[in-house]
C-alpha cells in the first residue's frame, strides 16, 4: 500500500504547480468520466460533452490570465515574448482572425481559443514550478503529469478490453514524448520505469522514429549513456549490413506494414493531397482554424479528423501564412533547446523530447490543430523547453534549494 507520507508528498508536488497545475492535472480525469465514443463525422455537434469542455477551457483561461498577470511574476510573459511560443502564439492568434472566412466560424473560434486557453494554462503551471521549487521540482512535476494521463488512458480502456498489450498501448504519445526525461532522470523512481515501458510498447512507428532521432540528446547527456548509446549503434549497423537495410526497416519501423511505402502510412499520404489541394485553391488563409481540416477531408472520404501533421494542419487552415508560422516556431524551437541557456545537466532530456515531439507533429494530431491526440504532450513538452531556456537565460538567480530529492 502506499503510505500516508508519500500520499502527502505527491499532493505537495502536485500543488506546486498552483491552481493551473491542478486544473491540468484534472484534465485526464475529466476526459475519462466524460469522453465518449461517436462517429467522427459529429465533430462539429454541441452536447454535453462538448458543453464540458467549453466551461473547462473557460476557466483554465481565466485563472490562466490571471495566475500570467501577476505584478511580482514576469516569467510566463517572457516565455510569450522571447521564446518559440511567439510564433505559435502568433498562429493561434491568426487562427481566431480566420474565423472570418472559416467554413465553420463557432468551431474555428472555440478550438482557436482552446488552444489558447491550454497553452496560457501550461505556462502558467511552468512558471509557478519554477517559482515555487526550481528545475528538479519540474522535472518531477512533468513524471506526475505524465504518470496520471498514463493512468487515466490505461482506465479509459479498461472500459473495452483486458488485453494487456491494448493496454500498453494506450500512451503512445504522452508517455513516448518523455521517453529520454525519464531516461535521463536520477534518481528513478516507480513512474519512470512505467513511462519507460509505455514507451517501448506504444507500437507506434511514429514514435519509434522520433525516439530514435532522439538518441542524439545522448551526446550532450553522461558519459555513460554516450558510451552506451555508440555500442548499440555500432551493434545496430553490424545487423543491418548483415540482413540488408530494407528487411531491417520492414521488420522494425513498418513491421505491420506491407512495404515500405508512402502508401503505407495509413492514409498519410492521402491527406497530404488534400492540404495541397487546399493550399493551391486558397494560399491567402486557408479554409478557417481546424474546421477547414473535417470539411475538407470528409469531402474526400477521408476518414480523419485532421491533418495528422502539423504543416498539413496549416496549410488546410491558415494557408501560406500559417505554413509561415509554423516553419518559424519549429526552426526557433530547434534553436532553442540547443541552446547554451539550457542548463547543462537537462539539456540531453530537452533535446531527446524535442525530437520526438517534432516526429508526433510531422506524423500524428499535434500542434497546428485542436487540442487532441498528440497536442497535449507536444505542446507541454514546447513550454517546458522554453521556460527552462527562459530560466537559463533570465532567471538563473531563483533559488533552486526549495526542489527536493
Amino acid at each position: 500500500m502506499i503510505s500516508r507520507e508519500k500520499i502527502q508528498s505527491l499532493y505537495k508536488l502536485a500543488a506546486m504547480g498552483g491552481g493551473c497545475g491542478l486544473l491540468l492535472l484534472v484534465r485526464p480525469l475529466i476526459y475519462t468520466i466524460i469522453a465518449r465514443r461517436r462517429d467522427p463525422s459529429a465533430y462539429a455537434s454541441v452536447d454535453a460533452s462538448a458543453v464540458v469542455f467549453i466551461l473547462y477551457a473557460a476557466i483554465c483561461f481565466f485563472f490562466a490570465a490571471k495566475e500570467l498577470n501577476h505584478k511580482e511574476k514576469t516569467f510566463g510573459r517572457d516565455l510569450f515574448i522571447h521564446t518559440p511560443l511567439l510564433w505559435i502564439s502568433l498562429y493561434t492568434a491568426l487562427g481566431v482572425v480566420s474565423m472570418v472566412w472559416s467554413v465553420n466560424l463557432q468551431l474555428t473560434g472555440f478550438r482557436a481559443f482552446e488552444c489558447m486557453s491550454m497553452t496560457m494554462l501550461m505556462a502558467a503551471v511552468v512558471q509557478n514550478l519554477f517559482y515555487h521549487g526550481g528545475c528538479k521540482t519540474v522535472l518531477r512535476w512533468t513524471m506526475l503529469y505524465v504518470t496520471v494521463d498514463i493512468i487515466f488512458s490505461m482506465v479509459r480502456a479498461l472500459s473495452y478490453t483486458t488485453n494487456v498489450m491494448t493496454l500498453l498501448q494506450t500512451s503512445q504519445m504522452m508517455a513516448t514524448t518523455f521517453f529520454y526525461m525519464v531516461l535521463f532522470q536520477s534518481p528513478k523512481r516507480w513512474w519512470n520505469y512505467l513511462i519507460m515501458i509505455m514507451s517501448i510498447f506504444s507500437m507506434s512507428t511514429v514514435a519509434y522514429i522520433g525516439m530514435a532521432l532522439g538518441s542524439v540528446s545522448t551526446f550532450f547527456g553522461q558519459k555513460r549513456y554516450r558510451t552506451a548509446v555508440i555500442l548499440a549503434f555500432m551493434i545496430l549497423g553490424t545487423v543491418i549490413a548483415v540482413i540488408g537495410p530494407y528487411k531491417f526497416i520492414k521488420d522494425t519501423v513498418f513491421f505491420d506494414k506491407q512495404s515500405i511505402s508512402i502508401h503505407e502510412t495509413t492514409g498519410r499520404d492521402k491527406i497530404m493531397e488534400v492540404a495541397l489541394e487546399a493550399l493551391k485553391e486558397r494560399p491567402g488563409g486557408g479554409y478557417g482554424f481546424f474546421s477547414g481540416e473535417p470539411y475538407l477531408l470528409y469531402s474526400k472520404h477521408l476518414a480523419a479528423i485532421n491533418g495528422h501533421n502539423s504543416l498539413f494542419s496549416a496549410a488546410i487552415g491558415l494557408g501560406v501564412p500559417g505554413i509561415v508560422l509554423m516553419v518559424l516556431f519549429f526552426l526557433t524551437m530547434m534553436k532553442t533547446v540547443f541552446s547554451r541557456y539550457i542548463p547543462p545537466e537537462y539539456r540531453a532530456s530537452l533535446i531527446g523530447c524535442f525530437c520526438v515531439s517534432f516526429l508526433q507533429s510531422m506524423g500524428n494530431p499535434g500542434i497546428g490543430s485542436r487540442v487532441f491526440g498528440g497536442w497535449m504532450p507536444t505542446m507541454f513538452a514546447t513550454v517546458l523547453i522554453c521556460g527552462f531556456y527562459v530560466y537559463g537565460k533570465y532567471y538563473d538567480e531563483i533559488n533552486e534549494t526549495n526542489d527536493e530529492e
